[in-house]
């Protein structure tokens, strides 16, 4: 009797990895295991997928826990395949090479024959656009230069090196005895090396190319001589510019320190770079002086005394080479700057204009800069402060910003402002469904090739709309099935996305096809459609499942993805055309099969407004219908996405929280989304959580009588006050939550240097007016002074070190819970923040968290830690 190839290869599996007796009798299935513990580390995880150029090679990276990480590589038609253990920084060369590195060794993997050679001691290495050259910086700042694989060049004290767009050339400085050097490789074609600075008393850095051009800028450094150095490699001319120039600002000096980065506009005309003032400021700090804070200042104090640490504030300024002019744009009263697409004109505005105006980023006022003339003229008055509210056009003529609930473009030529999106019954940005938070908009992604069309996002689809407004298309129908469209990010056919405070240049080649994002609003699913020029989009990979990392050949139509569920392990995936059939190049953590799993499916739930909302639903392994199982609700605001994530089951928790670990160990697992209501938001979490727990009871899933609340952060704060509004839940677990809003909105946030009271009346916690304007609904809203009517078990977790919630919001409720008497544990761990990296306090959280729940959903014993300390008793 013969064994299945399946049943054999997991069979063997079993026999290797746990012991399982391999060939069942025909028939009977392989008895699946319940997961323990001691098995959570066979699990890995997959990444860094790639693609050769022509399709013919995959490859990606199993890594593991235990740090044995092993990278890939299979041939797309054959499956043949080479396991390069300890493995990492895998890159193709055309069809012919892999290569990657192993501690500090580089090794080259013949694809044709498997044989591998190596090179020691390599910290980085490149290959040319032509694959004929490696380049690898070796120990000791050695830059060596491979063709063929035989040695032609080796550059010595090499400090920095930097590739031009098109990887055909390179930029590098070198320093010896206190002398550096600058020159300059030629890869394509015949190889030449050429010097542009011979040895001086001088060091280089910050070596810099133009955007799809030859011309190159760097910083010289000699105690504290500084200078700018622009060269233009096709006619051999070289600018250099000094601080002590006639024409350079005054009381200012050139900053190498790239707080400003130095760039080469894209015409190759003009330099931006850094400048700060030459007196640095007195940062002396007086022990024991008086601390001055007033009301009225638009900083308060641990703000301004931050500022005030900084010795030399930097500030943006251009330099025009040929026509020898230098101009300050930034300054310490107009700090925030954009460039046009065009580099001709900067967006400049006051930070502080409007402060406090208790927002996370404070409207400004816009200026519009001649930068050639320098001339200053007004732009925008009181516009937001967010980056996405703002683009530009490439060829620098257009400004487009969202102001009123439409999106409005600014023609530079004719100094004119147009609604470009008036009249058109869509919603652009959050308010419908979000209210009370920050505003957001759904973004502007750019503009077409050919400049002719902005790009725009609303709700679901992609909108093309003419910058004077008259022609405007919707590109897809995401609407009408309940899809949201975006572009990925290999759909950019040009882009110069650094823009300093402002958002970049993004162009789009319509007249071709590409690729888009799709995710299932209602169901969950993600995954790619193609876009064809002037055609509806059509999916390419789109199924109930996560699909995501899709890579194309950039000589082939062959691409890759990864696809997973929860119940099935991340896939890479191939496909040589679009219309071809798709093949597995590797399922990962394969073990699986050998264990009970759950599964996963979205919900839908209405809270008391009508509104429909998901719930992404784990059910525990080896469900029977016939039982309720005790359940997991975890919250924040939108989770149910997560619903086709594959998690690996793991002690090393950033929160203590992890599906696999609960669904294997009989839990339900609900991640429910919240609807906020603006200034009622403990009551809005309430409602949707209450709503989305009774619908799996109703579904005969969960037990009533055995439901758990948890969440963290946020969700620590919807936890803490849920269980002051309902007996629903047998127990809670609250991590790093706010209890006193009061405390909360008064706070002085160590990390962002401002009082926290922003995030209610502009951000998450959604008020949306002050605590002076409606007190009452503060104190009707704070877990702190409803915790009178709590009856539910709560488990609170912080760390020592949290400087975003600060642990005494945790110890302010057990202040609380004590006094009355009620069931509660507070955990304090030393040596973390709000979110833990310490694999000991993860794997103990984990641990208590599991403890928790086993005794008040599952009637287990009480954990020692759990228990009253009777010596004290």
């Amino acid at each position: 009797m013969r064994c299945s190839f399946s049943s054999m290869f997991y069979g063997i599996v079993a026999v290797l990895i746990i012991g399982v007796a391999p060939c069942p009798v025909m028939g009977q299935e392989l008895a699946k295991k319940q997961l323990l513990e001691a098995d959570y580390l066979l699990w890995g995880t997959m990444g860094g997928e790639q693609i050769s150029p022509k399709g013919k090679w995959g490859s990606y990276r199993m890594s593991y826990e235990n740090d044995i990480d092993t990278l890939f590589v299979v041939n797309t038609q054959t499956k043949q395949r080479y396991i390069l253990a300890g493995g990492s920084v895998g890159r193709f060369n055309r069809e012919q090479t892999f290569a990657y590195t192993k501690k500090e060794v580089l090794v080259l993997v013949d694809l044709a024959t498997g044989k591998e050679s190596q090179i020691p001691a390599v910290e980085r290495y490149d290959f040319s656009a032509d694959g004929n050259n490696l380049i690898t910086m070796e120990k000791g700042s050695q830059l060596v230069v491979r063709k063929y694989g035989q040695i032609i060049d080796r550059i010595a004290n090499v400090t920095e090196y930097n590739w031009d767009d098109a990887n055909n050339m390179l930029l590098y400085a070198t320093t010896e005895n206190g002398e550096g050097a600058v020159g300059y490789l030629t890869l394509e074609g015949n190889y030449s090396r050429r010097s542009i600075i011979q040895p001086k008393m001088q060091s280089f850095k910050a070596l810099k190319w133009q955007h799809k051009g030859k011309k190159v800028s760097f910083f010289g450094v000699n105690e504290g001589q500084e200078r700018l150095y622009c060269y233009d490699i096709v006619s051999g001319r070289m600018h250099i510019l000094k601080s002590t120039a006639a024409n350079f600002p005054h009381f200012m000096k050139i900053s190498p320190d790239q707080n400003v980065e130095l760039t080469v506009s894209r015409d190759g005309k003009k330099v931006f770079f850094g400048i700060t003032p030459v007196v640095a400021r007195d940062t002396t700090v007086v022990t024991g002086a008086v601390e001055i804070w007033n009301a009225k200042d638009k900083m308060i104090y641990p703000e301004r005394t931050l500022l005030a640490s900084v010795k030399h504030p930097q500030y943006l300024a251009v330099w025009y080479p040929e026509l020898n002019i230098v101009r300050q744009i930034s300054t310490a009263e107009q700090p925030w700057v954009m460039l046009s697409g065009n580099q001709e004109y900067a967006l400049v505005a006051a930070l502080l204009q409007y402060v406090p105006k208790y927002k996370w980023i404070a409207d400004m006022d816009y200026y519009l800069v001649n930068l050639e003339t320098g001339k200053r003229e007004f732009f925008l008055k009181e516009q937001s402060g967010f980056m996405d509210h703002m683009g530009i056009s490439p060829d620098g003529r257009y400004i487009n910003y969202y102001k009123e609930s439409n999106w409005w473009v600014y023609d530079i030529k004719r100094q004119t402002h147009t609604n470009v999106t008036k009249g058109l019954d869509v919603s652009w940005d959050n308010r419908a469904t979000d209210p009370g938070n920050e505003l957001n908009v759904w973004r502007q992604p750019g503009w077409t090739i050919d400049d002719q069309w902005s790009l725009y996002y609303d709700y679901n689809d992609i909108w093309a709309i003419s910058p004077d407004g008259l022609e405007r298309k919707r590109l897809t129908r995401g609407k009408e099935k309940q899809l949201r469209f975006r572009f990925d990010a290999s759909a950019v056919s040009d882009q110069q996305g650094f823009n300093y405070l402002g958002i970049g240049i993004y162009r789009y080649d319509l007249s071709k096809n590409v690729l888009l994002t799709a995710q299932d609003l209602y169901g969950g699913a993600t995954g790619y459609y193609l876009l064809h020029p002037n055609k509806v989009a059509v999916p390419v990979a789109m199924d109930n499942s996560a699909i995501t990392k899709l890579q194309k050949g950039k000589e082939s139509n062959a691409f890759v993805y990864v696809t997973q569920r929860f119940d099935h392990p991340p896939t890479l995936m191939f496909r040589k055309e679009i219309d071809r059939p798709t093949v597995i190049l590797k399922q990962s953590n394969s073990q699986q099969e050998l264990y009970q799993w759950g599964k996963s499916e979205m919900i839908h739930y209405k809270n008391s407004k009508g509104r429909v909302l998901n719930g992404a639903l784990f059910y525990p392994s080896g469900y029977d219908s016939s039982k309720r199982y005790p359940m997991v609700v975890y919250i924040y605001d939108i989770v149910s996405h997560s619903v086709n994530n594959y998690v690996n089951p793991t002690l090393h928790n950033t929160l203590g929280f992890n599906i696999t670990n609960l669904t294997t160990s009989g839990y339900a697992v609900l991640l429910a989304d919240i609807a906020f209501e603006k200034g009622n938001t403990g009551f809005s979490a309430v409602d949707c959580v209450t709503k989305a727990a009774s619908t799996v009871v109703e579904m005969g899933i969960a037990d009533p009588r055995r439901l758990a609340l948890m969440g963290h952060s946020f969700g620590g704060y919807e936890t803490n006050f849920i269980i002051t509004q309902t007996n629903m839940f047998a127990t809670a677990i609250s991590g790093a939550g706010v209890s006193d809003t009061m405390g909360h909105y008064f706070n002085f946030n160590t990390v962002y240097k401002d009082i926290d009271g922003w995030r209610y009346e502009n951000q998450q916690y959604r008020m949306g007016f002050s605590f002076f304007e409606n007190q009452e609904a503060y104190y009707r809203n704070s877990p702190l002074f409803n915790a009178k009517t709590i009856t539910t078990p709560l488990l609170t977790w912080a760390g020592a070190q949290d400087s975003n919630v600060q642990p005494r919001q945790a110890a302010t409720f057990y202040a609380a819970l004590r006094r009355l008497q009620k069931e509660h544990v507070m955990l304090v761990y030393p040596n973390d923040g709000h979110i833990f990296y310490n694999p000991k306090n993860q794997e103990d959280v984990t641990r208590k968290m599991q403890d928790w729940l086993g005794h008040y959903l599952k009637g287990e014993a009480k954990a020692m830690w759990m228990k009253i300390d009777k010596e004290q008793n």
